[in-house]
């Protein structure tokens, strides 16, 4: 299933790929334009705006009309709504921007001292260039991401 996030809901595709989902951000604003993207793809929209939900629904393809307030309520709602398995796992996919990561030998990578020091597995993204590793920061994302699988139970 391939999903598109419209540019209100481009920090929830990034926490969709931090659970191991794949998405698209929206490369556009106008409705017109994004409708066209979302079909030529048979894709599903993912959208906080009512509007445009009710204006893909008259053109049958599908959308979800996100529900709830913060990160952790958002992703349980389109995981329960779409059957996705969010995973507490790093996922391999770039959460800026949705390309796979390579792992990289930190002799390649410009990093802090600290940094170098204290990891030793890096991920690249070949597409933007970020440099991503399993650090101390990874223990909030995966708190994040069971606590939506935990909301899912209750939705």
């Amino acid at each position: 299933m391939r999903l598109v996030a419209d540019k209100m809901l481009a920090k929830l595709a990034r926490w969709i790929r931090l659970g191991g989902y794949s998405i698209e951000d929206a490369a556009t604003n106008n409705d017109d334009s994004l409708i066209k993207y979302v079909r030529a793809r048979h894709a599903v929209l993912l959208t906080q705006d009512e509007a445009l939900a009710n204006r893909a629904r008259r053109q049958r393809f599908r959308v979800l009309l996100v529900k709830g307030n913060g990160i952790e309520e958002q992703l349980a709602f389109v995981a329960k709504n779409l059957g996705l398995k969010l995973s507490t796992k790093p996922s391999g996919i770039c959460p800026y921007c949705n390309a796979r990561l390579i792992r990289v030998d930190k002799s390649k990578v410009k990093l802090p001292g600290k940094i170098a020091r204290r990891y030793r597995v890096f991920y690249k993204c070949p597409k933007c260039g970020r440099v991503y590793w399993h650090g101390s920061h990874w223990k909030e994302i995966e708190s994040r991401l069971k606590e939506a699988k935990r909301m899912e139970k209750s939705l």
